[in-house]
C-alpha cells in the first residue's frame, strides 16, 4: 500500500528538521566556523542534494530558517594563512552568545498578561510566532499564581496587506500600493511605513506619504493591489507611537440624525443601534414602527438600512431635516442599484476551481519542527527526569509525536556523529533525560517578528476597557528587552492617556463582567442576528472576548446545552439567576474560539471585486479562484496621484509600480442563513454577489428586488 501525502509530507519534514539541528550544532561547534564545502561533507542530509546548485539553494534555505529562530548565521572570512585568495572562501557560524536572552523576569501578573496576549492571535502565521515567543520566554515567566483575567482580547487580520506592510514596518523598507479613498477616488502611493495596528476593528496603517509630502494613515481594506515593498530604506521619527496615533483616533460625531421604518419583530440589529421615536408619525406604515438612527454621514446611514433589506427605508416625508432624509433615500437607492447591477453580471457565473496554494506550509511546518525540538531540550534540560507524558501534554503533543522527537535529537550531534559527539537522550523508564547538548539548552532571544507578534496583542489588550495598565505597559517594555529592541515597545505602546481616553465598560457589560467574576448565573434577551429573532437565555458566562472592535461573552448556554458566545452588543438585557454550574467541556477549552459549534448550513461561491477581496478572507473561505465577468455598462474610474499615474484601478503604470491584483476572485463561503448572506450583499453594494448555488442566488436575488421596491415606494 503507498504511503499517504500526510505521512511522506511528515517524514520530509522530520528530515528537514533533522538536517537544520544538525547544520546548527555544526556552526556552533567551533569559532572559526565551516566553508560551504565543509558543512556539505559534515551535515548529514546535505548528500541528498543531487547537485552544486541544489546544495546551494537548500543552504540558502536553511540559514533562513535558523535566523528567523533567532540564531544569528555569520559569514566571516577565512583564516588560513596558506591558502591562495583563489581557495579563499567565507566560513559560516553561530557565535556564543549572541542569540542568548537578554537577562529578564516577568512577575505573576505580567506572566499572565503575556499569555493572554500570545493566545490571541487568530492569524495562523502570527499565531506561530506569538507561541514561539511564549515558549522562548518560558524560562523567565513566573511560576506563580496570578489573578485570572475575564477579558481575551482576539487579534484577527482579513487584510491580505497586513503580512507585507508589517514585514516593510520592521525592515524600514518603502511600500507602493493601489488606493481608494472613502469618495471611491483611485490614487498610487509611495509610503514609509512607520506601523500597523487596529482600532475599532479595522486594521490601518500610518506612515509618510511621499506623493503628499504629509503624514498619512491608511485603511488596510482599502488598499487594491499587492503591496511592493522597495530596497528604499527609512528611519521612522523617534517619537513616533503607533499605539499613541491609534489612541488619538476617535469615532466621527454622529452629524446625521434620519428617520426609519423598521418591520416590526424585525431589523433587530438596525434597532440596536438606533432609539425608538414615541411620537405620532401620521406617514408610519402599518406594521412598522419608527426609530431615529444616528450616524456620522449619508453614506454609513445608507449602510445600515441597505443590509437590513426590506425590512427598513427612509421616512422621507418625515423627520427633523427632510433634506438629509431624502439624501440618504436616494444613497440607499444607488447602493441597492449598485447591488442588483453586479448580482446581475455574477449570477450564474462559471468558476473553474485550480489547484489551491498554501503559501509557506512547508516553511511553517520545518520551522515549527525544529523550533519544538529546540523548546524540547530546553524544557528538558530545566526539569531532568521529567515525565513522559507530563512532557507532552506541556507541549500539546501525543506520546508517540514525543518519542519521535526525542529520536531525532538520538541522532543529531557535533560534526563526526560518534556516540560521545551525539545528543544522550534516554526515556526508558518514563523519565526524560536529556545530555550533551548544553549550547542548545541555553535560553534564546526574541527574533523582532517574533516580539511584534505578542507586542500587538498586548496592544489590543491595552485598549480593551481596564486594559490600560502599568503591567501591560511594563510587559511590552520587557518583551521588547528580550529581542534587543526596546524601540518596538515605545513604537506599539499608547503614552499616557487622561482617563477619559480609555474605553469604559457599559453598564450592561459590567453586570456580565460582574457575573464571571462572581460566578453567577445569567438571564439574557438577545438578538440572532442570522435569523434576525430575539431569544431568551440562561448562561453561565466565563469570559469575555474582544475581536474586531466588538466584544463576546463566552459561557455555557443551558438552552442549547453546550458553549456558546454571545456578541454583547446584540445582549439587550442581563438578570441575575443565581449561581452558576461548573461545566467541564468549559474548563477544558485551550484556546478562545469565537464560533466553535456554530452550524453553517448554507454553502455558496461568492463573487467580489478588489474593493471586497477582505471579504474572501475574513470568512475563511474554502478554495479561490480567478473569474471574468461580462463587462461593465460604466468605464472604469479613472486612478489619479502618485507618480506614473493609472488607466484605471490596478491598471498599467509605471515599472515599479505594485502588481494589480485580479479584478474578481470567486470564494466558496459557508453562511448560517441565507438572509445573513443577502444582507452582507446589500451592505458591500456592487463589491461582492453569489454565483451559485442557484437557489441561493435566487434568494439574494428577491432580497435585493424587495429591499429596492420597498425603497422607491416613497422616492
Amino acid at each position: 500500500m503507498p504511503p499517504s501525502s500526510g505521512s511522506v509530507s511528515g517524514r520530509s519534514t522530520a528530515a528537514s528538521a533533522e538536517r537544520l539541528l544538525n547544520l546548527l550544532i555544526a556552526l556552533l561547534d567551533r569559532e572559526s566556523g565551516y566553508t560551504r564545502d565543509q558543512l556539505r561533507e559534515i551535515v548529514p542530509g546535505y548528500h541528498k542534494a543531487g547537485s552544486h546548485d541544489a546544495f546551494e539553494r537548500m543552504f540558502e534555505r536553511d540559514k533562513a530558517h535558523l535566523r528567523s529562530l533567532g540564531y544569528p548565521v555569520e559569514e566571516i572570512p577565512d583564516d588560513d594563512p596558506w591558502a591562495t585568495d583563489v581557495q579563499l572562501a567565507p566560513r559560516y557560524r553561530v557565535s556564543r552568545g549572541s542569540y542568548q536572552l537578554p537577562q529578564v523576569q516577568f512577575s505573576a501578573e505580567e506572566s499572565a498578561v503575556l499569555a493572554v496576549a500570545a493566545d490571541a492571535w487568530n492569524d495562523a502565521a502570527q499565531d506561530r510566532l506569538a507561541r514561539r515567543a511564549l515558549d522562548k520566554l518560558e524560562p523567565a515567566l513566573s511560576h506563580e499564581a496570578a489573578p485570572g483575567r475575564d477579558v481575551q482580547p482576539t487579534v484577527a487580520v482579513a487584510d491580505p496587506a497586513f503580512e507585507p506592510l508589517l514585514s516593510a514596518v520592521l525592515s524600514h523598507r518603502t511600500v507602493r500600493f493601489d488606493y481608494v479613498d472613502r469618495t471611491g477616488a483611485f490614487s498610487r502611493r509611495t509610503v514609509q511605513p512607520w506601523g500597523v495596528g487596529s482600532r475599532f476593528g479595522a486594521w490601518y496603517l500610518a506612515g509618510w506619504d511621499e506623493d503628499r509630502q504629509a503624514q498619512r494613515t491608511f485603511r488596510l481594506t482599502r488598499i487594491i493591489s499587492e503591496v511592493a515593498i522597495t530596497r528604499d530604506g527609512f528611519e521612522p521619527p523617534e517619537d513616533f507611537s503607533m499605539g499613541g496615533q491609534l489612541a488619538r483616533m476617535v469615532l466621527p460625531p454622529t452629524r446625521v440624525r434620519v428617520t426609519i421604518y423598521v418591520r416590526q419583530g424585525a431589523a433587530q440589529l438596525l434597532r440596536q443601534i438606533a432609539t425608538p421615536l414615541t411620537e405620532e408619525d401620521p406617514h408610519l406604515p402599518e406594521g412598522f414602527d419608527a426609530v431615529l438612527l444616528a450616524v456620522s454621514d449619508t453614506e454609513g446611514a445608507a449602510e445600515h438600512v441597505c443590509a437590513a433589506g426590506p425590512d427598513a427605508r427612509v421616512a422621507t416625508a418625515a423627520g427633523a431635516d427632510l433634506e438629509i432624509q431624502r439624501a440618504v433615500a436616494r444613497a440607499v437607492e444607488r447602493r441597492l442599484t449598485e447591488a442588483k447591477k453586479f448580482q446581475d453580471r455574477v449570477g450564474g457565473c462559471e468558476v473553474v476551481w485550480g489547484k489551491q496554494r498554501r503559501n509557506g506550509a512547508a516553511k511553517a511546518s520545518t520551522e515549527q519542527h525544529l523550533a519544538r525540538l529546540l523548546h524540547i531540550v530546553r524544557h528538558v534540560y530545566s526539569h531532568q527526569g521529567a515525565q513522559l507524558e507530563e512532557t507532552a501534554r506541556h507541549f500539546g503533543i501525543t506520546d508517540q509525536e514525543l518519542i519521535a522527537d526525542l529520536q531525532t535529537l538520538f541522532v543529531c550531534g557535533r560534526p563526526g556523529h560518534m556516540p560521545d559527539q551525539l545528543i544522550d537522550a534516554s526515556w526508558d523508564d518514563g523519565h526524560i533525560y536529556l545530555g550533551n547538548a548544553r549550547e542548545l539548552s541555553e535560553p534564546v532571544r526574541l527574533t523582532v517578528p517574533e516580539a511584534s507578534a505578542l507586542l500587538m496583542g498586548l496592544q489590543t489588550l491595552q485598549a480593551l476597557p481596564g486594559g490600560n495598565s502599568d503591567v501591560v505597559r511594563s510587559t511590552m517594555r520587557k518583551v521588547a528587552t528580550a529581542a534587543d529592541a526596546l524601540p518596538l515597545a515605545d513604537a506599539l505602546a499608547a503614552p499616557d492617556q487622561p482617563a477619559e481616553l480609555v474605553p469604559e465598560d457599559t453598564e450592561l457589560m459590567s453586570q456580565l463582567r460582574q457575573a464571571i467574576t462572581n460566578n453567577r448565573r445569567v438571564k439574557i434577551r438577545y438578538v440572532v442576528a442570522s435569523r434576525d429573532e430575539v431569544t431568551e437565555r440562561l448562561v453561565d458566562p466565563v469570559r469575555i472576548v474582544s475581536s474586531d472592535g466588538h466584544q463576546y461573552v463566552r459561557g455555557w448556554c443551558l438552552n442549547a446545552n453546550g458553549p456558546r458566545t454571545f456578541r454583547a452588543d446584540c445582549i439587550l438585557s442581563c438578570e441575575d439567576m443565581g449561581q452558576a454550574q461548573a461545566h467541564p467541556r468549559m474548563d477544558s477549552e485551550t484556546r478562545t474560539s469565537l464560533y466553535p459549534e456554530k452550524r453553517r448550513p448554507v454553502q455558496a461561491v461568492l463573487v467580489t471585486d478588489r474593493r471586497g477581496r477582505w471579504i474572501v478572507e475574513h470568512y475563511h473561505a474554502k478554495r479561490v479562484a480567478t473569474v471574468d465577468l461580462p463587462p461593465a455598462e460604466e468605464p472604469p474610474v479613472p486612478v489619479t496621484g502618485g507618480p506614473g499615474g493609472l488607466a484605471g484601478p490596478g491598471g498599467p503604470g509605471g515599472s515599479k509600480g505594485p502588481k494589480p491584483l485580479p479584478e474578481y476572485v470567486a470564494a466558496e463561503v459557508d453562511f448560517p442563513t441565507a438572509e445573513a448572506l443577502s444582507s452582507l450583499v446589500t451592505r458591500h453594494a456592487g463589491h461582492v454577489a453569489v454565483a451559485s448555488p442557484p437557489e441561493v442566488v435566487r434568494t439574494v436575488e428577491q432580497w435585493i428586488n424587495n429591499s429596492l421596491f420597498m425603497g422607491t415606494t416613497q422616492l
